[in-house]
């Protein structure tokens, strides 16, 4: 069955996004397969990438609203007919979710949570989440103003991490710092901005397909074992472990989760207590690894989408580990300048299907 997928967040630089990861997990399960690559950037890496889309396609920023966004997948559809598609950034979903029974009746699909699940998970919701669930998370005051800001700083005590909405976790030794940081992330991303007690010990990663009934339908569990200067994880190793599936479990269960998402835990080193750090209502940049282990999560999406029910995987086996790997990718200054002024860019390095202009003058 021919299959035409979209997916966004193609980078795969120093913050790599999930875009490459799920394109690639795709490739080796669908082979009949049109990948539409939606940018906010001309200079996201994988659009040079052979083994990434078909077609390109910039999309308006999540500031210009649903409206706008609505109308760019209205115009995309007169090119293809889109199936699946993978939102892949913290910063698109509020607005998807607005928008998600319109895509649907335009014959998009997206296996996404409800409203009350994402918000339950948003950072500023984190704390009353990890209580319900009886986990533990580290505390956390949300900020609007640098009156409050000093006042909760003074509560929790330095080192302290300071956190946007979306993105950026920066760790500050000094008030200074802090307040530098906190213009920095309300410039960036608004507010409101999030001070956390700083957990010492290892990272860990729980992704996760959910059924949006408390299920999961298939998971893989890793610890971080290389992170870069920003923190994102460049390697990991699978493991087994009840405890922290249990608690990662229970979040979903009680959440109800639907679709894809990334649970982030910290191990304590001197208690060995696990705390939830972070939420994220996505895939991670890593989401290739499990498939490329035969726990092919993207691909588990696609068929709950396409069926209806959603199969149980079994769990990852335990001992295998991933290293992030990176390549020079070359383009050409027009393609660079089509981008810029079309918004578009056909790549068709693989058998894909035309768009419906194309193929209509192939048929006639």
């Amino acid at each position: 069955m021919p299959l035409t997928i979209a997916v966004t967040g193609l980078n795969r630089g120093e913050n790599p996004q999930p875009g490459p990861g799920i394109i690639r997990s795709l490739q080796r399960r669908y082979s009949d397969l049109t990948i539409i690559g939606l940018i906010y950037d001309v200079l996201e890496s994988g659009v040079y990438a052979d083994d990434c889309a078909d077609f390109i396609y910039h999309l308006p920023y999540p500031k210009a609203g649903h409206a706008a966004l609505l109308a760019r997948f209205d115009y995309l559809l007169t090119k293809h007919s889109i199936d699946i598609f993978f939102p892949t950034l913290d910063s698109e979903i509020r607005g998807l979710l607005r928008i998600e029974n319109a895509l649907a009746d335009r014959g998009i699909k997206m296996l996404m949570p409800t409203r009350q699940s994402y918000e339950a998970c948003c950072k500023s919701e984190l704390a009353k989440l990890a209580e319900r669930c009886g986990c533990q998370s580290p505390l956390t005051y949300s900020v609007v103003e640098v009156s409050g800001l000093r006042k909760a700083a003074h509560r929790i005590g330095y080192p302290l991490m300071v956190k946007g909405p979306f993105y950026g976790a920066y760790k500050v030794h000094t008030e200074g710092d802090m307040v530098e940081r906190y213009h920095q992330i309300i410039a960036e991303w608004g507010g409101p901005v999030l001070l956390q007690r700083c957990v010492y010990g290892s990272e860990y990663d729980v992704i996760a397909v959910g059924d949006g009934q408390g299920g999961v339908g298939g998971w893989c569990t890793i610890r971080k074992t290389i992170l870069s200067e920003k923190g994102k994880g460049f390697g990991g190793i699978t493991i087994h472990d009840d405890k922290l599936d249990a608690i990662a479990f229970d979040i979903i269960r009680e959440l109800k989760w639907r679709g894809p998402l990334e649970l982030e835990f910290l191990k304590d080193d001197a208690t060995n207590t696990y705390y939830l750090i972070e939420i994220n209502p996505r895939f991670p940049a890593w989401v290739d690894f499990p498939s490329s282990i035969d726990r092919n999560l993207p691909a588990l999406v696609v068929e709950t989408l396409l069926h209806g029910t959603m199969d149980r995987l079994p769990p990852c086996e335990a001992g295998v580990f991933y290293v992030r790997h990176s390549v020079e990718l070359t383009g050409r200054i027009d393609q660079l300048g089509q981008l810029s002024t079309s918004g578009e860019l056909v790549c068709r390095g693989r058998g894909s299907r035309l768009p419906k202009e194309e193929l209509a003058a192939v048929v006639g």
